[in-house]
């Protein structure tokens, strides 16, 4: 794999890699470490690639909400296959635009069916299919064959998800507003037209905050999700140490922020003794790549300046 990275570089004539981001697959760790080696030939990996790997923050938020979905798999299941029952068959479709058309339904959406592995098709299934509530309702007294479905198809995981409970549509109103905020931090995060690197440790902060708060909430379905996705979150987060040093160092370089907020955040979020020897690992980082890029550069100009010279000493022919 490595080889084929560092082919296409070579095609694109790119030969000056400061990081790549990649998911958690092992695969591309080992794939990382190749590429280091290749990046040092060319002579181009600074500090010597310590901060070439960078974990995908979309991929991990995935991973974090995954864990989380599973603490309301009931009410999502039970969703899941009646868009799927319904949109296996163009009779059933056919029929359920009636039911909406018979409760003045106005919503333009199309039912979708989610990807059990990308929680954002699931978030957006969910999303979509409680604006028809009343529709699946009334299609369900229409057709007996959908309760009969629910409560005999066997789902993916082995289980079955059962008849339409009453409380079901409150615990995915109540998710879905609990995901929008995730769903957004993905967008964010995943933006291909604007720089995203300065806000990742700043949306990291937002995340903690957030599954704190929600970690303390009434609700007690939703402390069980939070407790559930923090799990994930510190083992992905949980350790600064582990965190690439570029996230910090990007956040110090947003015009909007500074050392104190970033040295500040470190603290709130790990503890006066543990965020404090963060915080002076990355001021000593940072300073360190700032001067190998000054050695570098100047020993660069100082090679211009002087075939400048040797050029100049040679006559007119």
């Amino acid at each position: 794999m490595a080889h084929c990275v560092s082919t296409c570089l070579l095609d694109w004539k790119l030969d000056k890699i400061f990081t790549i981001t990649v998911d958690n697959a092992s695969s591309n760790d080992v794939m990382v470490k190749e590429l280091h080696k290749q990046l040092v030939n060319w002579g181009s990996n600074m500090k010597f690639g310590e901060h070439l790997h960078v974990r995908c923050m979309a991929h991990i938020l995935n991973l974090i909400v995954q864990d989380g979905l599973k603490e309301i798999g009931a009410s999502v299941k039970r969703v899941r296959q009646m868009v799927k029952y319904i949109k296996v068959s163009p009779a059933r479709i056919r029929k359920f635009n009636e039911c909406c058309e018979f409760e003045n339904i106005e919503c333009k959406k199309s039912l979708c069916l989610d990807v059990p592995t990308r929680w954002n098709s699931t978030y957006l299934m969910l999303d979509t299919a409680h604006h028809f509530e009343i529709a699946f309702n009334r299609y369900d007294r229409e057709d007996s064959g959908l309760s009969i479905y629910l409560a005999t198809n066997v789902c993916e995981d082995g289980s079955v998800a059962g008849v339409l409970k009453n409380d079901d549509w409150q615990n995915l109103r109540n998710m879905i507003i609990f995901l929008n905020w995730f769903y957004d931090l993905t967008v964010k995060a995943s933006g291909a037209l604007y720089v995203t690197s300065n806000v990742h440790f700043e949306d990291i902060i937002e995340l903690y905050n957030y599954l704190k708060e929600c970690m303390e909430d009434n609700d007690l379905a939703l402390r069980k999700i939070a407790k559930k996705m923090k799990e994930k979150f510190v083992k992905y987060w949980g350790a600064p140490e582990k965190i690439n040093k570029l996230f910090f160092i990007a956040s110090i370089l947003d015009p909007r922020n500074n050392r104190a907020y970033v040295g500040d955040a470190l603290v709130d979020m790990y503890g006066e003794e543990r965020g404090s020897k963060i915080r002076d690992e990355v001021e000593i980082y940072m300073k360190s790549l700032f001067q190998e890029y000054a050695k570098k550069f100047s020993n660069a100009s100082r090679h211009t300046s002087s075939l400048s010279n040797s050029l100049g000493e040679i006559p007119n022919i």
